[in-house]
């Protein structure tokens, strides 16, 4: 195996302070989880690079490997025997991609894995950091009309205009994500206004969490970089300019938080004299 590349955090991507201290008892060697000292946002403080997503780290192998472990554990078998509440998920997740994606117009996913989400009606893009998922998911839309990028998403989302997307969906990859306010950021840009994000990510604060401790699902080492409370990812949304609305509103018995980032019409201007403008239209 080739050597592994990693990186320091230094900084809270909620807050944007230095300083955080390790929470010893969800730590797992080499991968240190980490508290913001300001703002309580958890995250990875070590994580791996880009390159090592790609192929060492690809979404594939760590989920078939973390499937493999969990099988071990008598609290996490016993989790795994209730997933029929799954389906009922599937369901409404159609649902709610169906309604923040609408019938037409041009739609990115983020994440795309080896297929797509994207109801059909629109035209659809996606961006893949694995190379494997990606070379599979190319041809699925490719016949729409659109096509698929394998490289990460904070340099695959730069090559659209800004005002270019009806709708994003990120789900299952935020957590995934070293530097989710920049592509928030970027994301926000690439959005026409009124355009949405539908975002599905782990759930921090999840009474699962309290219950299964360490063995919690949300945990995965190391490609779950960010640990979001709906506190943390309101805070980071809200920063940027979206409009914020939950759409599980149990998300205290949820492992997930899904919600709908939505880029007003009049747009907002982040900085120290943050003012309201009006959006333009592409």
């Amino acid at each position: 195996m080739s050597e592994l590349r990693s990186h320091e955090r230094p900084t809270c991507e909620v807050c944007q302070q230095t300083g955080a201290t390790v929470v010893h008892k969800y730590t797992r060697s080499p991968w240190p989880v980490v508290a913001c000292n300001s703002c309580g946002f958890v995250y990875l403080g070590l994580v791996p690079d880009y390159e090592d997503l790609s192929v060492t780290y690809a979404w594939e192998k760590q989920h078939a490997e973390e499937k493999e472990r969990r099988k071990k554990n008598k609290l996490a078998r016993f989790d795994a025997l209730t997933r029929f509440r799954l389906k009922l998920g599937k369901v409404i997740d159609r649902a709610r991609h169906e309604r923040a994606v609408g019938p037409e117009g041009r739609v990115l996913e983020i994440g795309c894995g080896g297929s797509t989400r994207i109801p059909d009606g629109p035209t659809p893009y996606g961006i893949e950091i694995s190379e494997g998922l990606s070379q599979k998911a190319r041809p699925i839309f490719e016949a729409r009309g659109g096509t698929v990028y394998h490289e990460p998403a904070t340099s695959g989302i730069e090559r659209f205009e800004e005002n270019f997307f009806d709708a994003i969906l990120m789900r299952s990859y935020l957590e995934h994500e070293a530097q989710p306010r920049l592509i928030l950021e970027r994301a926000f840009k690439r959005l026409k206004p009124g355009g949405t994000i539908l975002l599905r990510s782990p759930n921090y604060n999840s009474a699962n969490r309290f219950i299964m401790g360490s063995q919690w699902c949300g945990f995965r080492f190391p490609d779950h970089v960010n640990y979001f409370t709906p506190r943390s990812l309101k805070a980071l949304a809200a920063s940027i300019g979206y409009e914020f609305r939950w759409m599980n509103w149990m998300s205290l018995f949820d492992d997930n938080l899904i919600v709908e980032l939505k880029k007003p019409v009049t747009a907002f201007v982040p900085g120290p004299s943050a003012r309201p403008v009006e959006a333009q239209v592409a």
